[in-house]
């Protein structure tokens, strides 16, 4: 058998994604409100991307050698498992409270692009620890949007289920930054 899956599936467009990454930051609600049909190569170099800039140019901004390794190293590890978990969650949310099956790729999708309020906000943190709350606020706001819009699932219940995972987002940040 011949393999007939198109190349251009297989293959990333860096340029495709920073026009779209500037497109969504103009435009964050209106984005989310349309995810796009990415393959898990493009999902994956985008999240790692974002992570690893974010970390690097937080560290490069306090200049500290130890920040900007870990930025590189480190971040793109602790982000994805963040990414994972809080996919995985809206995945089972589907699962058993409104018993469907959804496409996981496009949960992963909602999950990163909602994030990217954080890493832009992350990358002062340094300065000023508070702005990662405010970063987390926003990529909250994304995913209620990112929910209701694509998901169809109602404003309130999209409140209640990203409000938990916020709930323990900022419960973890305030035992990281004050213990």
């Amino acid at each position: 058998m011949r393999d007939v899956t198109p190349e251009s599936q297989n293959h990333i467009d860096i340029r495709a994604l920073v026009k779209y990454l500037i497109e969504f930051i103009k435009h964050p609600a209106k984005n989310i409100a349309v995810l796009p049909d990415w393959q898990w190569s493009s999902l994956v170099t985008l999240h790692l991307l974002l992570s690893i800039v974010s970390g690097v140019l937080a560290g490069l901004l306090k200049i500290n050698f130890y920040r900007v390794a870990a930025g590189i190293f480190l971040m793109p590890f602790i982000s994805t498992a963040a990414v994972a978990l809080l996919s995985m969650y809206i995945y089972y949310y589907f699962q058993f409270f409104e018993n469907r099956t959804e496409n996981f790729r496009k949960i992963c999708t909602l999950v990163v692009l909602s994030a990217i309020p954080f890493y832009l906000f992350q990358v002062v943190s340094e300065y000023f620890a508070l702005i990662s709350v405010v970063g987390l606020c926003f990529a909250s706001m994304l995913a209620v949007i990112g929910l209701n819009e694509n998901f169809k699932v109602h404003k309130k219940r999209a409140f209640q289920i990203i409000g938990i995972m916020f709930g323990l987002m900022l419960i973890t940040w305030i035992t990281n930054h004050f213990s």
